[in-house]
């Protein structure tokens, strides 16, 4: 780019924030701006900016700041030591300069400022921290100090640049550990009683929150220690800052943030048993003073919130915060000493039953700790203790699941508090570990017997009474849905309160609401009714009765999957009804009923015998057959008909996919138990399987991109659910699945391949053949896909990822059939073309799942071949002897590694977004580097393989680097990343090997491309 000048830039953002500027104009100019940030035109060009008369616009000035920052963060070695010096007067001038504002560009020249303290070496900066307090001391400095004071701790954690990163010595700009403890820790103790001079004498508002707030930022980090907090008036000001009722609304915050930190850290402290505990116990004591002090104004607040009085909402919510991290923190000394903290359970008590549910919330992580403390092994005192805390917070809870009596919600309002109420959930499970489960029954139990009429309702006997029809149904619904909710933690044999409750059912009020909440009670109670099937009868026609209720079949279809998971087995009578009542419901459900109602059927199926002694009664595969005749007709009709011209309406697509599923589903949850039956008595599924598949074939051939793929997830959810049961399948399926491909080229063909090698693959002659024979049926037809996307492959990110994950699958589970394939040399030809696609999934297949697989073979690593093949009965020896051909001789590990530090310098995905193995931590970059280097060291026959590897990985990374021609990236760097890597390599350290490598890339990409590193 040409030489920049404060002008052009001006002018350059002139036309980023000009209204009549074109989206072309103003693209063009965000290019140049970034391209001129990275150029070492940049330093002069800002600080000149901001050197210049008000008559700059305050845009061009907040970007002149914003670029210093940035350069001195990443470019700083653009710098020799005597321009790093000015650089540092420079920024401290133009901070006096802009002390009083704008506040932006104060706040980013503060940033700029902190960021070339941890960034200098001690020759060029000795000691920043003392030098700001020396030259910014008078009360007209302050607001300016804080903020420096504040950007420091962030800077130091965060000290590694893209300078240090690429420097041969690593001290060239200080050690950063020793540089903290230089500047940041030996330099706490005066900036404490700096900022504490500021709170104490400030009567400025804002100022005072900022200094407070700086102080916390101090501890955060672990720079101020909390003995020299306890040697100071901090807590005893903060908490004054509290109980103020006229204080500032952001220093009260502000105040409680600062306590909540302090509170956190010495909680931590006591927790780990480190150092003297005496020590901070001084703390400690003044806390819990200070918040036994607010007891009054909390409660005052808590009365103020239930009468729903907004000025008190955020007071409430920071006094929740404190009394819960308190709680928290210090749950071992309110165990130990629960007379003298009691007032703090009570607090937190105090927030929970306020009316705001988002203060509620708060309190919810503490009451999970505290049960976990006192139900464990040996705490049966301790649960004595808080029985009468937890019946009020019982109580509350209860009260707190209401829905409002006026209606008066909106539909999101009612969508966050149907939400909501599945955390309080969590609370109320809670109360049952505690109180018990019979006490914790009791409590919703007496609710609704408060409303009952008619006669009495009574523990030792059943309901004869009705509900009062009167009742509103939020005040029955509420105590169904707290039954429901406490279920998970209600043992099965519990047989005092549930049987008088189930027996209370069917006198409830005919409302949708009550109705919906009771079925799904006794979805939620199916395994108690397994142990109480004198139940069962009246629970499947207080389900079915469900159906008949649009607004119940939701929790009818979903409590009768769960009655019939549990208690299938008793319910094979039933299928005689259960089938009339399919056929006549299964059409007016919708797409998530119908599945639960058909998973419901298949549990009930499974208990079928699959060979049934009397031949009056069906057998399993009978009993399938009747339920899956529509399905399979239906399917067959649509088979069997002509695509319009058009192509399938969208309803026909959709009804196809409904109906499939509907057949999977009733596949994968009939999975009878084989273990005591004949080996040779063929599995029902995949009998029904093997029948229903000419069906699915007709409907291959009509070549519906979103026909095939219904049929596709079938396969796959059929494969998986059976395993190796359904092997016999792959035979019949590839061939056509295979044929499908190279006719429509839809990518879930090649997924629902890739599923069957998975699971089916082994290095045996006959499966080894058939999976070889898939994968190179289907590669034609891949190939050309992927060479008609001339190279913007992202475009066909489906087709690559499917692709892949088939040809991984062959190289896992059929090794030596991979490597003696004839396509060995395209496919590994086609990975490279492939490695440019940023799509993740798409990325993780080429690189994650094939290429770290064939790297591994190539490599001779033998726990990842045992690990690769395990369904073989035994290890097979293996040829490697063409990949390692192509890999050497035509020069592959080279292309491969080109491709790797090419990538990794523009569309690798970044680190964290990367999946991680599993165990060692290795990922896919360190591994495929660690496996080419090995690969490139044993073709030199070198004894020392370690030391062979480190220097064949650093000939193919120094090649690969030659060839990135980038005037910013020097050939010093290059030698410098290439010994960094080779050390890893010698060590064989996979994880530094990923790690260097991404880090490579992120520092390489924020120098050379507009994309944030």
């Amino acid at each position: 780019m040409a030489t920049a000048s404060a002008q052009s830039v001006a002018a350059a953002m002139d036309v980023m924030y000009n209204k009549n500027s074109s989206t072309a104009e103003r693209t063009g100019a965000d290019e140049w701006l970034r391209a001129f940030q990275k150029g070492t035109d940049a330093w002069a060009v800002a600080d000149a900016i901001l050197k210049m008369d008000a008559s700059v616009g305050v845009e061009v000035l907040v970007f002149a700041a914003q670029t210093l920052r940035q350069k001195t963060r990443y470019d700083l070695s653009q710098l020799n030591l005597t321009q790093q010096t000015s650089q540092r007067d420079s920024l401290l001038s133009l901070a006096t300069k802009y002390k009083t504002g704008p506040r932006a560009v104060t706040r980013q020249l503060c940033l700029a400022l902190a960021a070339l303290a941890a960034h200098l070496s001690a020759s060029v900066w000795p000691d920043p921290v003392a030098s700001l307090l020396d030259v910014f001391y008078t009360p007209a400095d302050w607001p300016i100090l804080v903020s420096l004071l504040s950007a420091m701790p962030f800077e130091f954690e965060d000290s590694t640049t893209d300078s240090s990163f690429f420097d041969a010595d690593p001290n060239a700009h200080g050690n950063s550990s020793s540089r903290r403890e230089t500047v940041i820790f030996r330099n706490s103790n005066r900036v404490l009683l700096a900022l504490m001079t500021i709170v104490e004498k400030c009567d400025n508002s804002d100022l005072l929150r900022q200094t407070l707030d700086c102080i916390r930022v101090w501890i955060e980090s672990g720079d101020i220690s909390l003995e020299k907090i306890a040697a100071t008036g901090l807590m005893q000001f903060c908490f004054s800052c509290v109980a103020n009722p006229n204080q500032d609304e952001s220093v009260f915050e502000t105040s409680i943030d600062v306590i909540c930190e302090i509170i956190r850290r010495s909680g931590s402290r006591l927790a780990s048993a480190r150092g003297d505990q005496t020590i901070i116990m001084p703390l400690v004591e003044t806390i819990y003073a200070g918040i036994v002090g607010l007891s009054p104004i909390l409660n005052a607040a808590a009365n103020a919130n239930a009468n729903a009085d907004p000025d008190q909402e955020e007071r409430m919510r920071g006094l929740c915060r404190l009394y819960v991290n308190a709680g928290e923190s210090y749950l071992s000394l309110i165990l130990q000493h629960l007379e003298a903290w009691h007032s703090i359970v009570e607090g937190i008590l105090a927030c929970t039953s306020v009316a705001d549910l988002e203060i509620v919330a708060i309190t919810f992580q503490f009451w999970l700790i505290l049960t976990e403390e006192v139900t464990s092994p040996g705490s049966e005192r301790l649960k004595l203790v808080f029985v009468d805390i937890y019946r009020r917070l019982n109580d509350v809870m209860i009260h707190h699941l209401h829905y409002p009596l006026d209606n008066s919600w909106t539909a999101e309002e009612r969508d966050e508090f149907r939400e909501f109420r599945h955390n309080m959930g969590d609370v109320l499970k809670a109360c049952v570990l505690v109180l018990g489960q019979e006490e914790a029954l009791a409590r919703p139990y007496a609710i609704l017997q408060s409303f009952v009429v008619a006669d009495s309702a009574s523990l030792n006997g059943t309901v004869a009474g009705t509900l009062n029809p009167d009742t509103p149904w939020q005040k029955i619904e509420a105590p169904l849905f707290a039954l429901r909710t406490m279920g998970r933690n209600i043992r099965n044999d519990e047989g005092t309160v549930l049987p008088v409750i189930m027996s209370m059912l069917p006198q409830l009020p005919a409302h949708p609401k009550v109705r919906y909440a009771a079925i799904l009670v006794i979805g939620r109670y199916a395994s108690w009714t397994r142990l109480h099937p004198e139940f069962i009868p009246y629970q499947m026609t207080f389900i079915s009765k469900g159906f008949e209720d649009v607004e119940s079949v939701g929790a009818a279809s979903q409590a009768l999957k769960f009655l019939c998971d549990e208690c299938g087995d008793m319910l094979v009578d039933y299928l005689s009804q259960l089938h009339p009542f399919y056929m006549s419901v299964g059409k007016v459900l919708d797409r998530h009923e119908q599945v639960d109602v058909i998973t419901a059927l298949a549990h009930v199926i499974k208990h079928v015998p699959v060979q049934s002694p009397d031949v009056s009664n069906p057998d399993m595969l009978k009993v399938l057959e009747m339920f899956c005749l529509p399905i399979a007709q239906r399917l067959h009709e649509i088979g069997s008909s002509v695509a319009p011209a058009g192509g399938f309406t969208k309803d026909l697509q959709v009804e196809v996919s409904e109906l499939i599923d509907q057949f999977s589903v009733f596949i994968y949850n009939a999975q009878p138990d084989m273990s005591t039956l004949p080996a040779t008595l063929p599995h029902p599924c995949l009998t029904l399987f093997t029948n229903m598949w000419p069906v699915f074939e007709s409907l291959l051939r009509l070549h519906d991109p979103k026909i095939t793929n219904s049929v596709c997830r079938c396969i796959v959810k059929c494969v998986e659910a059976h395993r190796g049961t359904f092997k016999p399948i792959a035979h019949v399926v590839f061939p056509t699945l295979a044929a499908n491909f190279e006719a429509t080229k839809v990518t879930s063909l090649l997924w629902a391949c890739s599923k069957c090698v998975k699971q089916f693959g082994s290095d045996d002659a006959v499966d080894g053949d058939l999976m070889q024979r898939l994968c190179e049926s289907v590669s034609g037809s891949a190939f050309e896909v992927i060479r008609e996307s001339k190279g913007k492959v992202d475009h066909v990110s489906d087709l690559v990822e499917d692709f892949f994950m088939l040809l991984s699958g062959l190289a896992n589970t059929c090794p030596s059939h991979f490597l003696k394939s004839s396509l060995l040399g395209m496919w590994l030809q086609c990975a490279i073309a492939c490695m440019r696609v940023q799509q993740l999934d798409a990325w993780l297949a080429v690189y994650s799942d094939f290429l770290k697989s064939t790297l591994a073979l190539a490599s001779n690593n033998s726990a990842q071949q045992n690990k690769q093949n395990p369904q073989s009965p035994q290890q097979i020896p293996l040829n490697r002897e063409p990949l390692l051909t192509l890999l050497l001789t035509n020069g592959l590990a080279q292309e491969l590694m080109n491709g790797i530090v090419r990538g990794i310098g523009s569309t690798f995905p970044y680190r964290e977004d990367l999946t991680q193995e599993e165990g060692s931590g290795a990922s896919t970059v360190g591994s495929c580097v660690m496996s080419l280097s090995d690969v490139v060291a044993r073709a030199g026959g070198s004894a020392d393989g370690a030391a062979a590897a480190g220097r064949g990985g650093i000939l193919l990374v120094g090649n690969a680097l030659q060839g990135i021609e980038d005037e910013k990236f020097l050939d010093a760097e290059k030698a410098v990343f290439a010994e960094k890597l080779g050390v890893a390599l010698d060590k064989r350290d996979v994880y530094r090997i990923d790690s260097l490598m991404h880090e490579y890339g992120v520092k390489y990409r924020r120098r050379n491309h507009n994309r944030k590193g």
